[in-house]
């Protein structure tokens, strides 16, 4: 594979993943009004795993197929860097009222994000070899998660009207179906048209992971949430946010490290820049600390945010060169 069509297969394959996700998230949460969901709640997990989806299969393609999970891991942290940093700034400036969230995402999602930063940091401080309990640790973390999240759905399901037409949810769980292939064979070419890339450019995959393939697997995200925000659904774009990031990190490791183990063993993790994951986690108590005063983010503030995430890929870059 020459550059001209590593590069070329990147942009259709984003181009192919925009589409496709942006569809399959819109049944993905007409499946999440159908069950009555809170917005909180729907964002949390239907929209942000739908909108997650590109991202566990390139860490999934990394370590199975081409056994770079340091791409897997790469592309995790820059899309949750993405996610955290982009995305709000770009909410808060198209928003039509004042990006305010409810303290429920910011004592839930939020915090709950700020703890699976910590034990991704931990993790890759103290183990260089990933194996069975890494990845069981990782998967116990969603399901910590997960089990307040449904708490919180049961608790206000009866508070909640309104139900999709069946036929409706069959045709939609049909374009799901549908979608979620189209998805996982352009995140297939992405995944190793990156990895070509780096290869190419006489880069660590990781870098190309961090910056190329996290932001093209970051736009159904960046979609799901805008939209959110530009109807004035606050607490909808700002907890995709944070539950994308939970799902990236617990899940979209854990899953692919667990049926990698199960299969050939643990694996060998030589993640030598370390600072990008700091910088994760710097970015995520810059971001609570925004929220800390009044759960609301100005445009001043969306600014920063936007120029952090700059400089985070200017630094990376920097590194590769």
């Amino acid at each position: 594979m020459n550059l001209f069509t590593a590069t070329t297969t990147i942009i259709l394959s984003s181009a192919a993943l925009y589409f496709s996700s942006s569809r399959f998230a819109r049944s993905s949460s007409t499946i999440g009004d159908h069950l009555r969901l809170p917005r909180d709640v729907k964002g949390a997990t239907f929209d942000a795993v739908s909108s997650s989806l590109p991202e566990l299969l390139v860490a999934l393609y990394s370590v199975v197929f081409f056994k770079e999970f340091e791409v897997g891991i790469g592309t995790i942290a820059g899309s949750a860097l993405f996610n955290l940093l982009v995305i709000p700034g770009v909410c808060v400036l198209i928003a039509p009222v004042a990006f305010k969230v409810t303290k429920k995402v910011i004592s839930r999602d939020a915090l709950f994000y700020l703890i699976t930063v910590f034990i991704l940091i931990i993790l890759l401080v103290h183990r260089q070899v990933w194996g069975l309990l890494v990845a069981l640790t990782l998967l116990a973390v969603y399901a910590f998660y997960l089990k307040d999240i449904i708490k919180h759905a049961n608790q206000h399901k009866k508070t909640l009207a309104g139900r999709a037409a069946e036929g409706r949810i069959g045709k939609e769980l049909l374009i799901g179906a549908a979608m979620l292939i189209i998805i996982g064979a352009f995140t297939y070419l992405l995944t190793r048209s990156s990895i070509a890339l780096a290869q190419l450019l006489r880069v660590p995959p990781v870098i190309i992971a961090f910056t190329v393939t996290a932001a093209a697997t970051s736009v159904p995200d960046t979609i799901i949430s805008a939209v959110n925000a530009r109807k004035g659904s606050i607490d909808d774009a700002a907890s995709n946010v944070f539950g994308s990031n939970i799902f990236d990190i617990s899940i979209g490791l854990g899953l692919p490290l667990l049926i990698y183990t199960l299969i050939k063993g643990p694996v060998l993790i030589a993640f030598a820049n370390l600072e990008i994951i700091f910088g994760l986690l710097g970015a995520t108590i810059l971001v609570l600390y925004f929220f800390a005063e009044h759960h609301s983010l100005n445009k001043q503030q969306a600014y920063a945010l936007l120029l952090m995430y700059a400089v985070f890929v200017l630094y990376v870059i920097s590194i590769a060169t």
